[in-house]
């Protein structure tokens, strides 16, 4: 078992078809690595996640002044979750919310506990609430338990999504299908778009041309009711993309997109508890 209370580390997972790689910022999952069973499972496998082109660059002390735009300029893709709000940066109850939440901006306390699992933990000011993350690798998936802890004698309301941008061209021709319901098409590079429907059954899945597998998401949809799914298939020429980047994100949420500003979200943590939710991210590779 290995510990990271601080500095800039990150984590490496390993097991069955999976390479990951997670960093304290914000308890990214900075790669997420599979190999295709019929294939074998030798060399790197197939990169999942979108990276931005300035990923792996050093940054400096230069910011932003506004954190919508801070978030932007130095975003390098990956899979985030963003508590206790996600979108526009706003105060609530005096207290000032960067853009996406705190959580994503904190360095998270690293520990693995084996080659196939590790914790990362946080303990947020803006809100009094303690999380942690769990992040397992299973044979055919990865299976992430977010817990939020509140650690005040008054219950809080907080908004929670899931971050994970996707490698756009996985999806190239593909259809992302939520529960029973709503489809939304993968738009064609060059394009840009965002839609927000109803999770009616906590599931989306996806088939990739590209990797000829299925992808699925499950969840707990009492927790998460919404996906929100944010394409951008270089098709912003201006900040922050310049046509660079190829991503789709595919994400639970706990409210829908512009959610009210005189409130984090619709998630409630009673006082001296803790509220967890169970996300899956499964591929099965065609028959």
């Amino acid at each position: 078992m290995t510990s990271t209370p601080g500095g800039a580390a990150s984590v490496a997972l390993a097991a069955g078809p999976w390479q990951l790689l997670v960093e304290q910022e914000g308890a990214r999952i900075a790669s997420l690595r599979w190999s295709d069973p019929r294939r074998g499972r030798a060399g790197a496998g197939v990169e999942l996640l979108a990276t931005t082109p300035w990923a792996d660059d050093p940054d400096g002390a230069f910011r932003m002044r506004e954190s919508a735009q801070e978030w932007h300029r130095r975003y390098r893709g990956g899979w985030h979750v963003l508590i206790p709000r996600s979108g526009d940066p706003v105060t609530v109850d005096g207290v000032e919310q960067p853009f996406h939440g705190e959580a994503a901006w904190r360095l998270w306390t690293l520990r693995q506990e084996h080659s196939s699992a590790c914790v990362a933990s946080v303990s947020l000011r803006t809100v009094p609430l303690e999380l942690e993350r769990r992040i397992d690798l299973e044979d055919d998936r990865i299976s992430i338990t977010q817990s939020l802890r509140n650690r005040s004698s008054q219950p809080v309301s907080v908004g929670w999504l899931e971050h994970p941008a996707f490698d756009g061209r996985l999806f190239d021709g593909a259809v992302v299908r939520v529960g029973e319901g709503a489809s939304v098409p993968v738009l064609h590079e060059g394009r840009s778009g965002f839609d927000d429907v109803a999770a009616d059954s906590g599931e989306w899945t996806v088939v990739s041309p590209l990797l000829g597998a299925t992808l699925e998401m499950r969840w707990d949809v009492r927790l998460l009711p919404r996906v929100h799914v944010w394409q951008e298939r270089r098709g912003t020429p201006g900040f922050p993309w310049w046509g660079s980047v190829d991503a789709v994100g595919v994400e639970p949420a706990s409210d829908p997109h512009g959610a009210s500003a005189d409130r984090l979200g619709s998630v409630v943590v009673p006082p001296a508890t803790s509220v967890s939710g169970r996300v899956e991210l499964i591929v099965r590779a065609a028959t």
